[in-house]
């Protein structure tokens, strides 16, 4: 399925655990015990939508509180509904792209021109503990799933917070695993790079994903706050897109055949990521900046640069612009078609061991614009309005650009 990334969001059934937050005395002894009851929760909505593709709407939730003076517990749940086409990785004048969408049950003749129609859903849940073992140590423990027509994952995270004495320095190492099963919404997954049209089926793929991660936390001076964080990440397993097809065709892009896609079933990324937060003492205004570099075995290499300034609005209210510039190069194996002479059959085609034609894997440039305004309902209420566009260029891929708008509503409230 084309969208896998819009994940780890929460939903309303956390909220029933608001009564958690109520003040309660019993009587033992003639002692008196007190629930601590320090709650956030956070109730959100999310439109985003790219013309002629993908539309997605997200509801979600999440609720913090404290269950002790040392423990602290997040939950949460997400719903997405998703629909569109989304292109198959084959030219757009392709008349024999036999792809399905997810969970869509669309037959293979409707899927022409390059696209697929698709419809799914996802539910996801999460949750963490932390716990404070020392006055200088912590560590938060999280458990989260994701379900929904053709991808199911499951994962587990841990890690500790190390304080300096006079916490102005934090350390966090930790680590993580998810293991996720991959398939067509009929539980099936095509051989690779064989015909649409005469594929053998297999079962679902499986993958598993291992992760490590140490960063530092650093207060610059009264103003400023820098962090940085080093992770590595190993993924081993089917990592293959079911859906994706590739076009074999000549200079000229006449189209001899389609066949599925193949990835390297082991994948290597190492990403940095910095960011300084710096309070200008004047004005009370925020500046932030960041950039993360990541480096893949995949030649999937980027670099991201996010920067947004925050002001306070009427007073009270708070009005945040942010920009984002994203550039990678493309994957080893993306290609826009596999090139063939303009004769012969698909029998005669020298196929490589690995290709994709997904854009998401080409050289691209991307640059998201937009603007939170946040509006306190009280002291310890807030809604929360976000609202950006993004645009997408890419090179020697099946697209040349695109573009999508989303918003996002957000209601949070503090209960003491």
């Amino acid at each position: 399925m084309a969208v896998t990334n819009i994940k780890q969001k929460l939903t309303f059934a956390a909220a029933t655990l608001l009564a958690s937050g109520v003040q309660a005395e019993t009587g033992e002894e003639g002692e008196t015990a007190k629930f601590y009851n320090k709650w956030d929760v956070d109730v959100g909505y999310l439109h985003y939508s790219e013309p002629d593709y993908i539309t997605v709407d997200t509801y979600m939730a999440m609720i913090n509180g404290d269950l002790s003076d040392k423990d602290t517990i997040g939950l949460g749940l997400v719903f997405d509904t998703l629909s569109g086409a989304t292109p198959t990785g084959a030219l757009p004048g392709s008349e024999i792209a036999a792809t399905t969408g997810a969970s869509s049950g669309t037959p293979a003749e409707s899927s022409k021109g390059g696209t697929a129609p698709f419809n799914d859903t996802r539910l996801a849940v999460d949750a963490t503990w932390g716990h404070e073992w020392k006055r200088l140590l912590t560590s938060k423990a999280g458990v989260h799933i994701s379900v929904e027509g053709d991808y199911t994952s499951a994962g587990a995270s841990f890690a500790v917070e190390m304080d300096s004495k006079d916490k102005s320095r934090t350390l966090t190492l930790g680590v993580g695993t998810a293991s996720d099963k991959v398939s067509r919404s009929n539980e099936q997954t095509p051989s690779p790079l064989t015909e649409t049209t005469s594929a053998v089926m297999f079962g679902a793929g499986r993958k598993n994903s291992y992760d490590a991660m140490v960063g530092i936390t650093q207060v610059i001076n009264r103003h400023t706050v820098g962090m940085l964080n080093l992770t590595y990440s190993q993924s081993l397993g089917y990592h293959t897109d079911p859906y994706k097809v590739i076009s074999i065709a000549d200079s000229d892009d006449a189209e001899l055949t389609t066949v599925y896609e193949h990835r390297p079933d082991n994948r290597q990324r190492y990403i940095a990521y910095g960011k300084i937060n710096h309070e200008r003492p004047e004005n009370g205004h925020h500046i932030s900046l960041s950039y993360r570099l990541h480096l893949d075995s995949w030649d999937l290499n980027s670099h991201t640069l996010e920067g947004s300034y925050s002001f306070p609005f009427d007073e009270i209210h708070k009005l945040e612009p942010f920009v984002r510039v994203y550039h990678q190069q493309a994957a080893n194996f993306h290609t826009r078609t596999i090139n063939y002479s303009g004769t012969g059959t698909f029998d005669t085609v020298e196929l490589p061991e690995y290709a994709s034609a997904d854009s998401r894997l080409a050289q691209m440039l991307s640059t998201t614009v937009g603007a939170k305004f946040r509006y306190m309902t009280s002291k310890k209420g807030s809604i929360d309005f976000r609202l950006a566009y993004y645009y997408r260029d890419y090179k020697n891929a099946i697209l040349s650009n695109d573009d999508a708008i989303f918003a996002v509503i957000d209601l949070g409230k503090s209960f003491d």
